[in-house]
C-alpha cells in the first residue's frame, strides 16, 4: 500500500496507470496521516508488525535488499 501526500486524485491515477501500479494508493490531501506518523521526509516507508506497531521507519528510496532486511527484522 502507498499513501500519496498532497496530490489530487486525477494526476495520481494517471501516474499509477502509466506505471502499471497494482497496489492500493491512498490519498492524504491535507497531510493528516503524514503528521500522525511523523513523516519528516519523502519518500518515507514504514514497516508495521502484525500487532500494528511501527518497527522500522525509513526515509528515502528503498532497495530490494533493504526491504528484505527490514522484513526479516519484523517477521
Amino acid at each position: 500500500m502507498s499513501v500519496d501526500i498532497g496530490e489530487e486524485q486525477g494526476p495520481l491515477q494517471a501516474f499509477a496507470q502509466e506505471r502499471k501500479l497494482t497496489f492500493p494508493i491512498l490519498l492524504d490531501q491535507n497531510a493528516a496521516v503524514a503528521r500522525k506518523y511523523g513523516v519528516r521526509g519523502i519518500p518515507a516507508s514504514f514497516f508495521i508488525d502484525r500487532e500494528g506497531v511501527i518497527r522500522v521507519q525509513h526515509i528515502g528510496p528503498l532497495s530490494e535488499s533493504s526491504i528484505a532486511r527490514y522484513l526479516d527484522q519484523i517477521l
